[in-house]
């Protein structure tokens, strides 16, 4: 009895509802629908820290790891959403064609009593009911998934200028590691020798001077060729950091610098105030050095005769300028008594 007196408003509404309307399918009330979206929305969430220039590199790591983090959870969900989505709306179809078929029999229940009509009205009721539960599941989703498109477009404007922070330290740690390595590559130019293991003998065109294969390099003390061949105008200059003097000379701009006996290449690359220099080892500790070259045509372990081409004079405001050096071990020697000035 309490059954029947709970279902017999429902049947009577649906009873008028069929007599008054024919066919038609009653709306549905989403206004009270109790589903509420899951996740705040993305003006509510804070922002992320924005790089400076004194970011520390930990924390920069830590920072894009939490972006990374949150971006592969929001991907997940989002993933998740769309097969939900799908049995939703299926299962939404599959329920409103029930719904209509419910409703559209109307009167039909009345030839089985009251009792009939009573399981037909109760029916209807819950396909209303779990069709609502459906379409306010949907707009969930799709809400949802609106937020989460938002919030992924906002992580990639986030991550845009820390991940060109951690480029730009990266290209200074390499830069830096470049410098530090040509740095000690340089000291060590000077830091072994070896006596050539061969000696050439070249025309006057070169300029070479014959090595005297007892004395080595010391031989050549007040004849050693310049290492520009023709006229060139020549000058004791010290360069900052040398420790002592050095030799500048002008010629022409990409005049060929050749090298003033036989060694081996020590050194090739470019350094601090040197600019693109070369180093040649010429056995018992003794090596020139050519700085400020336009060009270099050997590489570090080349060997080399006398008079062999190193590089070529590079152009400056001022002319072309060759900067030469003479050193014993890295010690830097007067270059005039050995040119005979």
């Amino acid at each position: 009895m309490r059954r029947r007196a709970r279902i017999a408003p429902i049947a009577l509404a649906l009873l008028t509802g069929a007599a008054t309307s024919g066919a038609e399918v009653p709306a549905l009330d989403l206004t009270s629908s109790p589903a509420a979206a899951r996740a705040p929305s993305p003006a509510a969430r804070a922002p992320a820290p924005r790089p400076s220039s004194a970011l520390a590199e930990n924390d920069l790591d830590r920072l894009l790891a939490k972006l990374d983090a949150e971006e592969k959870a929001l991907r997940a969900e989002l993933d998740s959403i769309g097969p939900a989505l799908e049995v939703t709306r299926r299962r939404m179809i599959a329920r409103g064609r029930a719904y209509y078929r419910h409703v559209r029999a109307g009167f039909l229940p009345v030839g089985g009593g009251f009792d009939a009509l009573v399981d037909h009205a109760a029916r209807v009721e819950r396909t209303r009911l779990a069709l609502e539960r459906d379409l306010a599941r949907e707009a969930e989703l799709t809400r949802r998934s609106a937020e989460l498109a938002d919030r992924l477009t906002h992580l990639g404007a986030e991550r845009a200028p820390l991940e060109v922070h951690r480029e730009a330290m990266n290209r200074a740690r390499v830069a830096l590691a470049q410098e530090e390595e040509r740095r000690a590559a340089f000291a060590r130019a000077f830091a072994t020798s070896v006596r050539p293991d061969y000696v050439a003998i070249y025309g006057a065109d070169v300029g070479p001077a014959e090595l005297d294969r007892r004395a080595g390099f010391r031989s050549l003390l007040g004849r050693l060729p310049f290492p520009i061949a023709g006229r060139a105008e020549v000058r004791k200059v010290s360069r900052r950091g040398a420790g002592g003097p050095g030799v500048e000379l002008t010629a022409l701009d990409g005049a060929p610098v050749r090298s003033v006996a036989a060694g081996r290449v020590a050194f090739a690359d470019t350094y601090a105030d040197y600019g693109l220099t070369v180093i040649v080892d010429h056995g018992e500790r003794h090596y020139s050095v050519y700085a400020n070259l336009g060009a270099a045509d050997v590489r570090a372990g080349d060997q080399l005769p006398g008079g062999a081409r190193v590089g070529t004079v590079a152009s400056g405001p001022d002319g072309a300028k060759l900067y030469f050096e003479l050193r014993r071990g890295a010690e830097v020697i007067d270059p005039g008594p050995w040119f005979g000035m």
